[in-house]
């Protein structure tokens, strides 16, 4: 990630907390410092422990979603529609799993973790598939 791209993420997590002044309330770091972070011509970046303190505080992974989609791991293959067809496929097993998980109309801690999984590689397909697409591969 860039530095605009940090600034657009602190810029999101601290709107997201209520702004500057709530924001500055719920971590370590005081207003003037969170807006350095905001800046896209600011000094620093915000730290780790500054950003899992404000995501606990709104309640999203606001900035971390951030860092993890501009992560440089791409798809295993070049081959778009074979990773759109993955993706696909793990929507589908998504689907079933959760249909049948609450046809008894209760889903066990067992079955949350089983659809979590699903979820993630579901997740990551679909990643996959946005990574081609953001390079400009082509069928």
């Amino acid at each position: 990630m860039n530095r605009r791209a940090h600034a657009l993420a602190a810029r999101r997590l601290i709107a997201a907390c209520g702004g500057l002044i709530e924001a500055a309330a719920a971590c370590r770091v005081g207003k003037s410092q969170l807006a350095d972070y905001q800046a896209a011509e600011g000094l620093g970046f915000m730290p780790a422990d500054v950003m899992a303190d404000l995501e606990a505080y709104c309640g999203a992974p606001i900035y971390s979603r951030m860092l993890v989609e501009a992560r440089p791991a791409g798809p295993d293959t070049r081959d778009l529609a074979r990773e759109a067809c993955d993706a696909a496929e793990a929507g589908g097993r998504l689907q079933h799993a959760a249909r049948r998980a609450s046809d008894d109309g209760a889903v066990t801690e067992r079955e949350r973790r089983e659809l979590a999984e699903i979820y993630a590689e579901a997740l990551e397909q679909l990643r996959q598939v946005g990574a081609l697409l953001s390079e400009g591969v082509t069928p």
